[in-house]
This record gives C-alpha cells, structure tokens and sequence, in this order.
C-alpha cells in the first residue's frame, strides 16, 4: 500500500490553500485537475445527452425538409429596344444586390404567395389553428378560477387579418434568401414539415418574384406609353400651330426670297452709279435741264428700291424665324413619337432582369433534425454542464488535501498522515497494526508519535486529547493505534473513552467484564482495578459508561480532574478520546486538563469551516491545540488530484509493507 511522507517532505505540484478570507478561487493547474478526475462524470454525462439527443430527434422531433429555387439576375443583358430614358435598367452593384434580397423578403411578396397557396388554411403557417398548448390551457383555467370574463369575440375583419400577419411571419421564419458571393445568383429555401410543401413554395416564390419584376416594367412602360402620347399630342398641335402661322404670314406677303433681294440690290446699285455718272456731267457744265429731270427721276427710282429691299428684308427675317421654329416643333415631334414608338413595341416583348436558374427539387431526405448533429451538439452540451458542475463543486468543496494546505488554514502544524487502514471492522484495526508492524498507515502512526513527543522544547505531554470536528474522522482509530505505538517508547499506556456519549471502545475490544470510569469517578472501585489489559495490545483501557448526569459536568468534577492526577502518577502517557468538539463541549473541557491536544482531520471530507469552528471553539476556553492529524488518506486518491509523485512513489520504495 502506498504511504505517506512526513510532512516536512510534502511539496505537492499543485494545491490549493484554503484562507479565512473566504478566498474561493482555483489556479488553472487545479481546475485542469480537477476536470481530469471527474472525466468519467464528463464522459457519461455527454454519453447519456448523446443519447437523450438521438432519441428525440429520431422519434420525437418533427422532421423539417429544405427546398431551394436559384434565380439570376441578368443585369449586363442589352434590351430588344433602347428606351433607358424611361425604364431602369437592373445593374450589377452592391447596391442592386441588397435591394433584391430586401424584395424578396418583402411583405408584400410573401403576402402574394400566402394568397396563392392559401397558406392562411395551413396550421404549419397558421398558428391559430394549431391545438392549444399546455401553457394556453393553463393561463385560460387559471383565469376561469379567477373569474375573469372570457374577452370579446373579433371582428370576422380583424381574424382575417391577424391570421395573414400571422401566416406571413411564419414563413418568413421558413425562408432563408441567400445571394451566392461574387455573383448576381441568389437562393431562395423554404423549410417546412413536408418536402413536396417545400418545393412548391420555394417554387412560387421565385415565380412570383419574377412575375413582379414583369409587372413592374410592363405597369412603368404603360406609364412611359401614356406620358409619351400625352407629349405627342401637345407637341403636333404646337407644329401644326407653328406651320400655320409661317404659312399664313407667307401668303399675305409679297413672294420673296434670299435672291430676289440680291437682284433687287443689284438693282439699287445700277441706279446709284447712273446718278453718280450724270451728276458727274452737270457738274463739269456738259449737263441740259434734260439731265437734270433724269437724274431727279433715278433718284425716285432710288428711294423705291431702298424702301422695298427694307421691307422685304423684314418680312424675310419674320419668315426664316417662323420656319425655324415650325423645324423645331417638328424635330421635337418626331423624335417623342419615334419614342412612343419603341414603347408601344417594348409593351408586347417586355422581359425580367432576373430568370429562374433552377427549380426547387422535392427533397427526399430530412434537413432537420440531423441525427449525428444533434448528438454531437447534446453531447458537448452534457459535457458543458458537467465542466461547469465539476469546478462548481470543486469551488465549494473546501477540503484538505495535503497537510500544507491544512496548516496554512489553521496556522496549527501538522504532526501527522495516517492512511487509510484496510480493515472492515473495528476489530480488524489492531489486529491490523499488530500483524503489520512496517505497513505505511504503522509507520505513519510512528511518524505522529515521534512529532508528538518531540514537539516543541517543554517536557513530553503526558495528558494528550484526540479530537476531531464530526463523528467518523477516525480520531478514535488514531487514538488507540498511537497507544498501541507509544508502547514501544513508554512503559505503561492508559486509554481512556472520554466519549461516554457514543461508547465504541466495545467495537474494538468487546465488552470486558471490569469497572468503568464512573465507577472509579463514584469511588466504588480504583483506578487500577478498573482498567481492562491486554498483553497482546500491550496499554490499559478504562471503558466509559451511562453518566447520570450531563457529561460535561462530570467531566468539570473535581472527581475527574481527581482522576486525571491518579492517571498522571500511575502512567508515562494518558491518552483521552473525546467527542466532537462542534456537537458537544465535552472535548473542551477535558482539553484543559490536557498536556496536549490532536486534532484529526479526514482528508478530502472535513470542511475547511468545521475545523476553523473547532479550533476556535478550544481557543474560547484558553485552550490551543497543539497539532492536527489529516487522517483516512486515500493514496489512489492523492493520484487522482495530481500529488502521485509526491506520495506514490513510496509503496513501491520498498520501505513499506502492503
């Protein structure tokens, strides 16, 4: 069996020390620890959700079955007529890419393909055709013992409508729109309980989009269509008006153009060089009173063709701006007609910017649950919660382990490890320690009593009291093997069982047939006549028995601290096994009788609080206790919580026997 070391050699890799401070927190190396121990608890904990995970989602859950139509946006596509003055035209950009998923997830086509499959009927869809559920049922009987008055039937109107809005939030819960990165494609799913119902809304989802794209070119082209024949109209009464007018103004005057001015010009310069040359004549004295009547009459002449190039002139500039203007009228005309044109034509040859890719397939094999994901989910789940309930518990175990973490939280040293001792019964523990006298828990017993008698500088004790915070620390064990060991050292021993309250002495020894200590307390027989011997033990043990009076009390008479001074002369050491001292006060008030004062601690099951309370319960009363004991050591345990290489090396040193 392994052992353990003094505890002077105790160096564990990793501990935890316990504080009055209430300082709960863990280092890593303990928490990874501590999830190595209890990674059979992780293991089983993932298994049974595992399990719990399958069932459900092979024989509980619902089946869900995912259908998917791809459609693509064919933006780049050039249209059969060029009209982008009054149609937009589908790009390719971010921005086009968000807008259409943003429609297909609108309302409104969600609300067309409730209407076309009538999905309102559908309880999939529909919740208010669904059974009641547990909790509806619960709140109406709740508000029936209440007696609170059912509410107000709705209008027909107003069921209606709550059962679209309902119907339409449940499948846009069902629809998943997904555009494919780095491109113009986008997916359109549906998952619902039956896979044909999910193909044929996938399908009419997408048919519908694509219907609403038509609907919305074909509704702007009529818009384009009707604005265009508007303007057409207005404009070819503005031409007709413009051409009147320029056709009027011509009738009414002379008929003139651009080369009749040059000929009348021409004219006009013919007369002026005739003035010119007669004048000429008339002034070097050659001229008659014929010459003179002439040039008067050229000069008339003059002055009509100047008046008539002037005039004419001004009608042909009034003219040239009325035809400007009828061209203009007509230009504009005929280009807004050849507009109404190619809208009239768009109207029959209208195409979507976006064309179904592929149609939705009726799905043959459930999308949900998937088994083996769901058990693989419930498992890491199962082991979550067991993590986080192991470092819970771990957190608020607040235990001794080793004896540094025990003397750090009492400040009170150590003066011994005891091992557990492999015996069933009680009575098996001294015939244990007698038959293997090198065993690790026999030299762990010497180990204590050497820290005992060689603890501090004073005289060796020769009153000692053992004991612990609860029943069940193995003080009394420990007390009886460290009697059994002093032997050895001392030459006479008396036990004695202080702990009149539960009597086990008779578990180990049996019932003798001698006095007990209230007999020698009364005085109705002597200390040494009422001790039991055995030589094969080698001490002397005084049984306790039914007190008739409190036991605190006898144990404050003056008859037992009588009997404790008789004790000290007739004996080198006087061993005393008292009570817990957190149930009953009795280990108090014989500790201040006392030489010395062990105190046990079960390893890994006394809280740190109980023995904290208990020592401070001896302090109360002037009493300090001189050393605590960390009994019941499991060496498997210690593996477990990582201190194998400190205490497992020594049942395989060959300094012990198993």
């Amino acid at each position: 069996m392994n052992a353990l070391p003094d505890p002077a050699t105790i160096n564990p890799v990793v501990r935890r020390l316990p504080s009055t401070a209430g300082n709960d927190v863990m280092d890593l190396g303990e928490m990874l620890l501590t999830l190595w121990r209890g990674k059979f608890w992780m293991v089983c904990a993932a298994m049974i959700t595992a399990i719990a995970g399958l069932v459900w989602a092979i024989g509980v859950a619902d089946p869900k079955f995912r259908a998917t139509a791809v459609v693509v946006l064919d933006g780049g596509r050039e249209p059969v007529v060029e009209f982008s003055d009054f149609l937009p035209m589908m790009t390719g950009d971010a921005t086009v890419v968000n807008t259409e998923l943003e429609v297909l997830r609108s309302v409104s086509l969600l609300a067309d393909v409730v209407t076309q499959a009538n999905l309102t009927r559908d309880p999939e869809f529909n919740p208010a055709l669904r059974p009641a559920g547990l909790s509806n049922l619960a709140i109406n009987g709740a508000l029936d013992l209440l007696g609170v008055p059912p509410a107000p039937p709705l209008a027909p109107e107003r069921i209606d409508r709550r059962a679209m809005t309902a119907t339409i939030a449940s499948l846009s819960e069902a629809l998943l729109v997904r555009n494919v990165p780095d491109s113009m494609v986008f997916e359109i799913t549906l998952e619902t309980g039956d896979a044909e119902k999910s193909a044929t809304l996938a399908n009419l989802l997408a048919d519908r989009y694509l219907v609403r794209q038509l609907e919305t070119k074909f509704e702007a082209t009529q818009r384009a269509t009707t604005w265009l024949t508007e303007k057409v109209a207005v404009l070819e009464v503005e031409l007709e008006t413009a051409e009147g007018a320029t056709n009027q103004f011509a009738a009414q005057m002379e008929l003139i153009s651009a080369e009749t001015l040059d000929i009348l010009s021409q004219q006009l310069k013919e007369v002026r060089d005739r003035i010119a040359a007669r004048q000429a004549t008339i002034d070097r004295g050659d001229s008659t009173t014929r010459s003179q009547g002439r040039i008067d009459q050229l000069r008339v002449l003059e002055a009509e063709l100047s008046e008539k190039i002037a005039r004419q002139s001004q009608d042909l500039v009034a003219l040239e701006q009325l035809e400007r203007e009828a061209a203009a009228n007509r230009q504009i005309y005929e280009y807004f007609l050849g507009r109404l044109k190619e809208t009239s034509v768009q109207e029959g040859i209208q195409q979507a910017d976006a064309r179904l890719m592929s149609a939705a397939m009726i799905p043959e094999v459930p999308s949900a649950p998937r088994p083996t994901l769901v058990a693989i989910l419930c498992a890491a789940l199962g082991a979550f919660a067991a993590t986080i309930a192991l470092i819970v518990h771990e957190a608020r175990t607040a235990t001794f382990r080793t004896a540094d973490a025990l003397e750090s939280a009492t400040g009170v040293p150590v003066m011994g490890q005891i091992p557990r001792i492999p015996a069933r019964r009680r009575q098996s523990v001294l015939d244990y320690i007698r038959q293997k006298p090198n065993s690790a828990p026999v030299e762990a017993f010497r180990n204590l009593r050497t820290s005992l008698l060689m603890a501090g500088n004073g005289p060796v004790p020769c009153v000692i009291v053992s004991t612990s915070s609860l029943p069940g620390e193995g003080k009394t064990t420990q007390t009886l093997a460290l009697a059994q060991n002093l032997t050895g050292v001392r030459d006479r021993v008396l036990v004695i069982e202080g702990d009149v309250r539960r009597r086990v002495f008779q578990d180990y020894f049996g019932a003798p047939d001698t006095p007990s200590m209230m007999q020698v307390l009364s005085r109705k027989a002597k200390l040494e006549d009422a001790v039991w011997h055995d030589p094969d033990i080698g001490f002397d043990v005084l049984f306790g028995d039914d007190a008739p009076a409190n036991a605190a009390d006898i144990f404050s008479s003056r008859q037992f601290r009588q009997l404790i001074r008789t004790a000290r002369k007739s004996y080198d050491v006087v061993l005393i096994d008292t009570p817990p001292v957190l149930l009953v006060p009795d280990a108090r008030v014989i500790g201040k009788l006392a030489d010395a004062v062990l105190y046990t601690v079960r390893w890994d099951k006394t809280r740190e609080k109980q023995v904290l309370q208990g020592i401070r319960a001896f302090e109360t009363v002037g009493v300090q206790v001189t050393g605590t004991v960390l009994s019941q050591i499991n060496a498997r345990g210690m593996k477990k919580y990582g201190y194998g290489q400190d205490y497992g090396n020594y049942g395989t040193s060959g300094y012990y026997q198993s």
